[in-house]
């Protein structure tokens, strides 16, 4: 064999090598997550467009073009989205869905649909790749569909639990760990981030950290009322480290707790929230007063309060999991700056009528980093990131 003719096999051989090395496995995706200052609400971005971040979603949802492909009802994608409340038309020929705003609760009825989306792979620490995930399973829906939610949301990104959530597709496209996390930006000055898939997840300053090094576990349960949801239960309520008196069994009446991002704030069924503000209003009794403003009752001259590295200096909140483990909500996440001089307390009363005895809204859930763990069917959270000195708008978007 001449020189020229082993150089070639050499490249031949080459060649040939790198095309049958499987490529390397995804970790994790990772997507930036924005604040809506005008809604309270937040955005999940991913292919270059933004769609309200919706944990209790059961699928992912926008206005399609006219030309969009259509899910035939035989196909094994439309008996995925059962739990998106599937039905035909078209002579029975194309699978619908029916989408929901989660704001207004309004629904609609659209075409189940397949797109491709565009995302970013982490080593946990900074972007690694751009990666394409095909055939994703939508639904379209109507333009209407889109009010009340933020102005630059172009759809909902349902991250419930179901057969067709984002993070179900994900997990099974990219064999990914059946976990994923948010940690929820309070300000729209740095985005916070999503996780979907296996960590570490690193923060920074001061040092780059493993967030999920941090973390507190309670079980995940099944809400009655909202199958899609995240739940857990609650023992009991503390102000100040002392017990709020609550009406026997009512934390788990009814839906019991949910978290849900398509809440700006926590909501109470009412016979919760009567004790619990009585408590907070007792806890905080020599701290000066204010008008209400809606959609809060207890409001404080805030610049009567004191103020720490986790918020004002008000009565810390504990929710108190089944595990034993404590929840607690300091100032950053139990009082709102509604005016100059006005701080509320954060949490809504949702009537007799609420779906949960308690729903986790988005104010109380940012800055804590939450890692929902599909697989060990428990919920990690941190608490406040203050205390460790960083926010949830520290990771680093940067590509390696």
């Amino acid at each position: 064999m001449n020189s020229q003719a082993f150089f070639l096999a050499i490249i031949f051989f080459i060649l040939v090598q790198l095309q049958a090395s499987p490529s390397p496995a995804i970790q994790a995706l990772v997507a930036p997550i924005t604040k809506d200052t005008k809604t309270g609400l937040h955005t999940l971005s991913i292919s270059n467009k933004n769609y309200l971040l919706d944990l209790s979603g059961q699928l992912l949802w926008s206005p399609c073009s006219p030309s969009h492909p259509t899910v035939p009802c035989s196909s094994g994608e439309c008996a995925a989205a059962s739990g998106a409340h599937k039905s035909s038309n078209n002579g029975g020929r194309a699978c619908t869905a029916r989408p929901t705003n989660p704001v207004t609760g309004e629904r609609a009825v659209g075409d189940l649909t397949l797109a491709d989306i565009v995302a970013n792979a982490t080593d946990g620490k900074t972007l690694t790749s751009e990666v394409t995930v095909r055939g994703v399973v939508s639904s379209c829906a109507p333009g209407s569909l889109l009010r009340s939610l933020p102005a630059m949301a172009a759809g909902d990104a349902g991250l419930g639990r179901g057969g067709v959530s984002l993070p179900t597709q994900l997990y099974s496209k990219l064999s990914l760990k059946r976990q994923f996390a948010v940690c929820l930006p309070s300000t729209a000055a740095a985005p916070g981030v999503a996780f979907f898939g296996g960590g570490p997840y690193n923060l920074m300053p001061p040092t780059l950290f493993d967030a999920s090094a941090v973390l507190s576990y309670t079980d995940l349960a099944r809400s009655p009322t909202n199958p899609s949801a995240y739940s857990i239960k609650l023992r009991g309520i503390a102000m100040n480290q002392e017990a709020v008196h609550l009406p026997p069994g009512a934390l788990s009446r009814g839906g019991g707790v949910t978290l849900d991002t398509a809440a700006p704030y926590t909501v109470l069924r009412r016979d919760v929230y009567r004790p619990f503000v009585a408590a907070f209003a007792k806890a905080t009794a020599r701290i000066p007063r204010m008008p209400s403003v809606a959609p809060f009752e207890l409001c404080f001259n805030s610049s009567a309060l004191g103020f720490t590295r986790v918020g004002y200096a008000v009565a810390p909140i504990d929710l108190v999991t089944s595990g034993g483990r404590n929840w607690t909500v300091f100032g950053s996440n139990s009082l709102a700056q509604v005016a100059s001089d006005t701080a509320c307390l954060a949490f809504v009363d949702g009537g007799r009528a609420a779906r949960s005895a308690v729903t986790v809204g988005a104010f109380q859930m940012e800055n804590n980093f939450l890692l929902f763990d599909e697989a060990a069917s428990r919920l990690g959270f941190s608490g406040t990131l203050f205390f460790i000195r960083t926010t949830c708008g520290n990771f680093n978007f940067a590509r390696n």
